[in-house]
């Protein structure tokens, strides 16, 4: 083959591959990860960017405990004293994780959600969830409802530490999905930076607790060499059923990330997770689309008065929350076409606030984002009578056909007889020239 032919070819070959889909771009550039299952979404949107039998169903381990937490600061002050009962010191399996909490200690929540947190605290745990639902059975039955009131189906809880129970499980999504939400809770995340902290003498005990935090990507002393700056938030389990697990969140700019390995190997556990995050933050940017500011859309509104309809005022439509995505770093926000679902007109009774209609964002025909359009602004315009509404239109319609109809009627009528007559005539002039 001549060099000539070498260089078409070589031309061809990149042209092809520059025009390959964005999906099949991104999946050339996706890590291999050891673990059976793992997953990593947006923490906002809760888009998928990588999965691995991400609903095969798993135990959690001590992972559980974000769940535990995300209750407890849901429904408890940080400076509220729980007293921890018998119950809940000693049902613990000897030798599993804690803090040494005895028998009718009292601690603020504040310092039950370090020890849980940051020490994995089974015992800790157990007095948290009395006091949020009275009794341990109870708190594990609002954790499974709770899963699954933010998305959470495949998961089923019967304990709030997460020791293991063959009716306590959980898969990869679902456990993302939960860490998402404590994502957005500041509380949750001042804990996290807390690397250290002290628990002071309480009315049982005169010795000062420290505790500090376990998760090595986010506590530089544990290991620099797996410690992570842009790591947020996360917590590890173990167990020998469940083997290692691990949430983890991490953020870079205006976009977080929660990566979540489940039934690993200690020894790829956190490469897993660090290869997860660098493929998310190369390949992926947040892409803000509009604020609920913006008018997205007008639509005219009318009055009907005397079987008449007037265009009595203008609807000025947004979004009730900003929306933003996150895609390929190749996308803009030009990319993304809104799809409007709205009737042509409404009537004047609607009020600001009102939901009237959708908005679907899309990229390449699919949809990334789905929000309620409501009425933001209602500006008011010139009396003016619209010309005809739709039963006008038809009336009129039915009216112009008639008339024609009638019209050619009439015409063939006025043919036929001036036709006649004309026969008439002709027969006479032909009779008597004979």
């Amino acid at each position: 083959m001549k060099k000539k032919q070498w260089f078409t070819l070589f031309l061809s070959l990149l042209c092809i591959f520059s025009f390959l889909p964005s999906d099949l771009q991104a999946e050339i550039t996706k890590p291999t990860i050891v673990a059976p299952a793992a997953i990593l979404i947006d923490a906002k949107t809760k888009t998928i960017l990588y999965e691995k039998n991400a609903h095969e169903i798993h135990y959690p381990a001590s992972i559980t405990k974000l769940m535990t937490a995300l209750l407890a600061i849901e429904n408890l002050e940080p400076d509220q004293k729980i007293t921890f009962s018998r119950d809940a010191v000693y049902s613990i399996e000897p030798g599993s994780s804690h803090i040494g909490i005895q028998e009718d200690e009292v601690l603020t929540v504040n310092q039950a959600l370090h020890g849980l947190l940051l020490m994995s605290a089974n015992e800790v745990a157990n007095g948290l969830a009395e006091a949020v639902s009275g009794s341990l059975d109870a708190f594990a039955n609002r954790m499974t409802e709770r899963a699954k009131e933010l998305g959470a189906l495949n998961t089923h809880f019967t304990n709030a530490h997460g020791l293991h129970d063959e009716n306590h499980y959980t898969t990869a999504y679902d456990m993302a999905l939960i860490a998402s939400y404590l994502c957005e809770n500041k509380y949750f995340l001042d804990i996290m930076q807390d690397f250290h902290y002290e628990i002071p003498p309480t009315n049982i005990t005169n010795e000062i607790r420290y505790l500090y935090q376990q998760h090595p990507m986010l506590n530089p002393n544990r290991d620099c060499s797996i410690h992570r700056k842009d790591v947020i938030g996360g917590k590890t389990g173990y167990t020998d059923q469940a083997k290692h697990t691990l949430v983890t969140m991490a953020q870079q700019g205006d976009t977080t990330l929660v990566a979540v390995v489940l039934q690993s190997d200690k020894s790829t556990l956190y490469s897993d997770t660090s290869a997860l995050f660098d493929y998310g933050f190369a390949s992926y940017q947040t892409i803000d689309l509009h604020t609920s500011d913006d008018i997205l859309k007008t639509l005219p509104a009318y009055l009907v008065k005397s079987g008449h309809s007037y265009h009595s005022s203008n609807y000025g439509l947004g979004i009730a929350e900003d929306v933003s995505i996150i895609a390929l770093n190749t996308v803009t926000a030009d990319d993304v076409i809104p799809v409007f679902d709205l009737p042509d007109y409404l009537p004047d009774s609607y009020q600001v606030g009102d939901i009237v209609g959708t908005v679907s964002f899309t990229l390449n025909g699919q949809t990334l984002r789905q929000s309620d359009l409501v009425i933001k602004q209602i500006d008011s315009v010139p009396t003016q009578t619209l010309p005809f509404t739709s039963s006008q239109n038809l009336k009129w319609i039915k009216l112009g056909l008639i008339i024609l109809v009638s019209i050619i009627i009439i015409f063939s009528l006025t043919f036929f007889i001036r036709k006649r007559h004309s026969r008439k005539k002709y027969i006479k002039i032909n009779k008597y020239f004979k």
